[in-house]
């Protein structure tokens, strides 16, 4: 497609806010799309604003979910009356979402453009191996769709391998190295701190130190603070290390929640600080996770994590879980891992990766810059969107 004649996206995602991963790949992705001339997008913004994100029982969602469906359902068959769309590009987290999307999809079939169905989650191997009806309505979605995005290799085997028929491709997510620079050359630069301390700032930009004058260790979680995130698994892990450890929590939480994880954290002779932050900016999510020795996110299930690659960014070696796109974003057993990976739920695992980290500056350094360095190649804004776009164009009618 030429400028002239532009390919014509209807993109259906959320934008912030709430803040979350699939809206910030969307913001993300409509300020790349707003520098290129090949692309004329339209958006339909699906954010959950009825309910609170910490919200999540099969209640909450049903007490509005099915409301928000069929709004959104009316809002793209206007859409596509209003104006033709070579491309309609649908992102989706699965679960009771996926009826409304097969809906979609046959929607934009009847209208002649082509869809993609861009899966933002890593349980489909695990939705394989159980079936049920959410798995059937999952393959029904990829089989209606021109293409079916995954994010990552082991959901796009186990996608392909049941829907012989259907087009599954991988698409990783992609992280703004502009706005994460923009956001650090703000911070004051420190002195090597002591001990366990920090040390560099992001990898190949080669921007100075980025902490303050702390002293210790200090790892730093971005995300809904929840079980499911294993949250508790996290602090039960830094208590287990017998290590002294600043932990940064930065995110929403339930105050029945919060009381939790204070009384994990406050067995262990307050050598587990605990700091909640609560729902910062992106920038200060961004320094947060600069200002900190190492970034964990020891998830139960994820797709492909943006904090992870903004971590990666921000040169900072990652603990994180082996779930979903994740091994494949740190490759922790190859030439240059950019941080550790232990099983989901694995206390002790975690726990022996935290003393690791905490121990030797040196391999946090090394981690950080080789996380830097494959942000910049691999999933930087700008490379990911022309990746999209090539797919969009080989799709359109």
């Amino acid at each position: 497609m030429s400028p002239a004649n532009p390919l014509r996206l209807i993109l259906v995602s959320p934008l912030p806010p709430p803040v979350g991963g699939i809206a910030t790949w969307t913001r993300v992705l409509m300020e790349e799309l707003g520098h290129r001339s090949d692309v004329a997008v339209r958006h339909l913004d699906m954010a959950v604003r009825w309910r609170a994100v910490t919200h999540i029982s099969p209640l909450a969602r049903l007490s509005g979910g099915p409301m928000q469906a069929i709004r959104d359902y009316g809002r793209l068959k206007r859409m596509l009356r209003d104006g033709p769309a070579d491309v309609v590009h649908i992102c989706t987290s699965a679960g009771l979402a996926l009826a409304k999307d097969v809906l979609m999809l046959r929607a934009v079939a009847r209208h002649g453009a082509a869809s993609v169905i861009h899966f933002r989650m890593g349980r489909i191997p695990a939705l394989a191996r159980t079936g049920g009806t959410e798995w059937r309505r999952l393959k029904a979605c990829a089989e209606a769709a021109s293409v079916a995005l995954t994010l990552d290799a082991r959901s796009a085997s186990s996608l392909a391998e049941n829907c012989p028929g259907a087009d599954v491709r991988t698409m990783p997510n992609m992280v703004d190295i502009r706005a994460v620079d923009a956001a650090l050359g703000g911070m004051r630069r420190g002195s090597t701190s002591a001990g366990c301390g920090d040390d560099e700032g992001p990898g190949r930009s080669d921007r100075g130190r980025v902490l303050g004058d702390d002293v210790g260790f200090r790892v730093a979680y971005v995300g809904h603070l929840l079980p499911a995130k294993g949250v508790t698994d996290l602090v039960q892990a830094a208590v287990a290390s017998q290590r002294e450890v600043d932990m940064e929590l930065v995110g929403p939480v339930a105050e029945d929640y919060r009381r939790t994880l204070d009384a994990l954290a406050g067995g262990a002779s307050e050598r587990v600080r605990l700091d909640y932050r609560g729902t910062l900016s992106h920038d200060d999510a961004i320094r947060a996770i600069a200002g900190a020795s190492a970034f964990a996110l020891p998830s139960h299930t994820e797709g492909f994590p943006n904090v992870v690659a903004e971590a990666m960014a921000c040169g900072r070696p990652v603990l994180a879980t082996d779930v979903g796109a994740i091994p494949e974003m740190l490759e922790p057993r190859g030439a240059a891992p950019c941080g550790i990976c232990v099983a989901a739920g694995d206390q002790a695992g975690m726990a022996a990766g935290l003393r690791a980290l905490c121990d030797d500056p040196e391999w946090r350094r090394a981690m950080g810059r080789n996380g830097r360095a494959r942000a910049e190649l691999e999933y930087s804004a700008p490379v990911v969107t022309r990746r999209l776009a090539d797919l969009w164009r080989s799709v359109a009618p």
